[in-house]
């Protein structure tokens, strides 16, 4: 049993963390305001001062814990900020990139705000007497941290649509749930398993930098292998398999490495699946399991639509 690291936990603990920063947020308007008061315009300009820089401060590490925690659970991909929404039906991913927005812009505003009632903290004159929005933090900083306020405000209702769901998130998990018990492959690549009733591609292994340097032999189905071996796109139904293994001092090993799938849909478009049934030890930290079975619209297999999800023909 591994011990999780300390951003493991952080991560894991992010709706429990942003409490902190929402409500130092959420005090902060009142001291900003309590600093127009003649008589306490210095002191609650420093107290406004000190909620304002521990609010940002936590309010990164909550930024930057949700960020990794939307990555342990598979909504953002390894390389990206923002999780992909590659279809209507992603309600969850939707709702994320709008949450990551807009606490990004808290971030930046708050930075602002900060400044500000430091600025003002730091005036010898300011904290009494002359014009009313004058008085204290002053009227900028007070609207920054507004601002500031109802940026992280809307991000924690988001926050909380995505923790406790609402109609839509609701009735996207009910279809995801009854496509997946009518899925076949839902929880294994049957297809790409059965690789060995395809038609091979090439007559031998060959080695591919682009997929780790291991070895690969692509199979394909009978209705597509005459376009394959031509260079034209995959005819619709058609789909093409690389089974792949490790190198041993330049040829190929015994130890088989990762299935790759790519599949031709009636639309144009290309589905992918990755499945690795026993993930080398020194690699699962980065594959993030002993085993790992991926398929479109995963943001893992970014990299594959990159490369082969373009025109629809396949490099060799």
């Amino acid at each position: 049993m591994s011990i999780p690291s300390f951003i493991d936990v952080v991560a894991r603990e992010h709706p429990a963390f942003v409490h902190v920063p929402l409500g130092l947020v959420a005090a902060l308007p009142l001291a900003m305001l309590a600093s127009f008061h003649p008589r306490h315009g210095r002191l609650m300009a420093g107290t406004s001062l000190f909620l304002g820089g521990v609010g940002w401060l936590a309010s990164s590490a909550s930024l930057f814990s949700g960020w990794m925690w939307g990555r342990q659970i598979n909504l953002i991909g390894p390389s990206a900020f923002l999780p992909v929404v590659t279809s209507e039906k992603q309600a969850l991913q939707k709702i994320l990139q709008i949450h990551i927005l807009m606490a990004s812009a808290g971030f930046l505003v708050g930075g602002a705000c900060v400044f500000l009632l430091w600025r003002s903290w730091r005036r010898e004159s300011g904290s009494e007497g002359g014009r009313f929005w004058q008085r204290g933090v002053g009227a900028p900083a007070l609207l920054a941290g507004l601002l500031w306020l109802g940026c992280w405000g809307f991000c924690g209702k988001l926050g909380g649509i995505m923790v406790f769901g609402n109609e839509e998130t609701n009735k996207a998990a009910a279809e995801a749930d009854a496509a997946r018990r009518n899925d076949s492959e839902a929880d294994l690549p049957i297809r790409a398993l059965d690789y060995g009733s395809l038609e091979p591609a090439e007559s031998r292994p060959s080695r591919s930098q682009a997929h780790g340097g291991r070895w690969r032999r692509i199979w394909v189905t009978a209705s597509g292998i005459d376009a394959y071996k031509e260079g034209r796109p995959l005819p619709p139904g058609a789909y093409a398999v690389m089974c792949t293994f490790t190198d041993e001092k330049g040829r190929p090993g015994t130890e088989p490495g990762p299935l790759y799938m790519r599949e031709a849909r009636a639309d144009g478009s290309a589905a992918f699946a990755f499945y690795w049934a026993r993930v080398p030890e020194a690699l699962r930290r980065e594959f993030g399991g002993d085993s790992v079975y991926w398929r479109s619209p995963d943001p893992r297999l970014a990299t594959c639509l990159g490369c082969h999800g373009k025109d629809g023909a396949l490099p060799k």
